[in-house]
């Protein structure tokens, strides 16, 4: 039987369970991936530019925003995942912020959340959504593809192992 899952509009009380489920969950994806010094301080730079940047003010960067959306999953009293929906011009918005907890994995959480990111973009007139995935977050791109994501677009950073990709759905 699959687990009951809440999602939410995000409210200014959920920004530490946020933060702490985003850096988890990247930390998690990165594990083994990050071999040299270069890759470990680029995923830092990563990491410390989204809870630095967006996710330090969520009300002010999605929900203030106009065509953009962040969410919580609840499970019982936990959050058990996140994401956000970021405009990025009239027909295009960004699915952001995806984590899900490590004990609510495989319980169909990351599915929701995007079903409810993508059901937005199409109420909101978006003509597709894009979502970036490093190299090491396989498991994310898998997901994507499964979804109808299809890659569009790389970005290698030089001097590391760390490579970007750009995934786009067509609504």
């Amino acid at each position: 039987m699959p687990a009951t899952i809440n999602i939410r509009q995000f409210r200014p009380a959920d920004g530490p369970s946020v933060r702490a489920l985003f850096l988890h969950g990247r930390e998690d994806a990165a594990e083994g991936y990050l071999n040299t010094e270069a890759d470990r301080e680029g995923f830092r730079e990563f990491l410390d530019g989204a809870i630095n940047h967006d996710l330090a003010d969520i009300g002010r960067s999605y929900l203030e925003r106009p065509g953009s959306n962040f969410w919580v999953a609840e499970h019982g009293d936990e959050t058990a995942g996140c994401i956000g929906i970021y405009r990025r011009g009239e027909r295009e918005a960004e699915v952001r912020r995806l984590a899900v907890a490590r004990n609510a994995r495989r319980m169909g959480v990351a599915s929701q959340l995007m079903d409810k990111a993508e059901e937005f973009a199409r109420a909101a007139g978006y003509a597709r959504t894009t979502v970036w995935a490093a190299n090491h977050m396989t498991a994310a791109m898998s997901f994507l593809s499964h979804r109808g994501y299809h890659e569009a677009e790389d970005h290698a950073f030089p001097h590391t192992g760390l490579t970007l990709y750009m995934y786009v759905l067509e609504l």
